[in-house]
């Protein structure tokens, strides 16, 4: 089992081997979640394509992170 944690914990302490399996563990949970997206497209095409923008890579690099499913803060208090 990996434990991506502690790849990047010994990435923090100069780990070059431990760098470069945390990239490829990461690569392929990204590529994994945008096969699932490509999967929920016909059943919630709204999340789907918000996943899909959210692992996109611009430039190189993914988006800034937020929700996929912002709460709806006003919805939810109570009276």
């Amino acid at each position: 089992m990996t434990r991506p944690w502690e790849l990047a914990r010994d990435e923090r302490k100069g780990d070059k081997e431990a760098a470069k399996r945390l990239d490829a563990v990461f690569v392929t949970l990204v590529t994994a979640c945008l096969v699932l997206a490509d999967e929920l497209l016909p059943f919630v095409p709204d999340a789907a394509t918000r996943i899909t923008e959210r692992l996109t890579a611009v430039e190189g690099r993914l988006p800034a992170a937020e929700p996929l499913f912002p709460r709806l803060r006003e919805a939810t208090r109570p009276a």
